[in-house]
């Protein structure tokens, strides 16, 4: 009796046992034992799929691909970040070279002008010398009338005055020869 019991037992259990198996005719799982028996007979071939094989298969392969996901993400922000800082190391750079390019600017206008000013008093100062030299003929050429005549005298002071008025003739031709002359263009500095 003690048999019957334990053999009832194992059937009862197996026979309730859920087992998540699956025929599969073909390409989908058959829908019911005809189907089933109707592609054994076609084909001779039913395969058994376990449902729970296959799903724990789909949730460790999913898990797989979050974590991949995760951390995929974790280098995508990783790099995002680095390129941020970058460019805000480039942009940094790029404003300090154009602050640093406006003050150079600055100081060449500065030296322009400067020098422009120069260049313009000089030339005043030129055009007053030249002013000068054409009212100077006149009485240079009394002068010299004067210095023939203060030649032959035997006063110290004439003598003087005679090398003097010498030294003036001489630098009244060079200035004459030099007039002529362009002046040089001094704003046209090659860099």
């Amino acid at each position: 009796m003690r048999k019957i019991l334990y053999f009832l037992i194992f059937l009862f259990l197996f026979a309730c046992n859920n087992s998540k198996e699956v025929y599969w005719c073909g390409d989908h799982p058959c829908i019911n034992k005809k189907e089933k028996e109707a592609y054994f007979a076609k084909t001779m071939i039913v395969e058994i799929k376990d449902l729970n094989k296959n799903i724990k298969d789909k949730e460790s392969e999913i898990d797989k691909l979050i974590q991949q996901a995760k951390s995929d993400q974790k280098k995508m922000l990783t790099n995002e970040k680095k390129l941020a800082k970058k460019a805000k190391l480039e942009e940094k750079k790029k404003i300090k070279e154009e602050k640093k390019l406006a003050k150079e600017l600055k100081l060449r206008k500065k030296k322009q002008i400067k020098e422009e000013k120069e260049l313009a008093r000089l030339i005043e100062i030129e055009e007053k010398k030249r002013n000068k030299r054409k009212n100077m003929p006149k009485k240079t050429a009394k002068l010299k009338e004067n210095d023939n005549k203060n030649v032959y005298s035997n006063n110290p002071s004439k003598i003087m005055q005679l090398g003097h008025n010498k030294f003036n003739a001489l630098v009244k031709k060079i200035i004459q020869q030099n007039d002529n002359k362009p002046y040089p263009e001094i704003n046209n500095i090659p860099e």
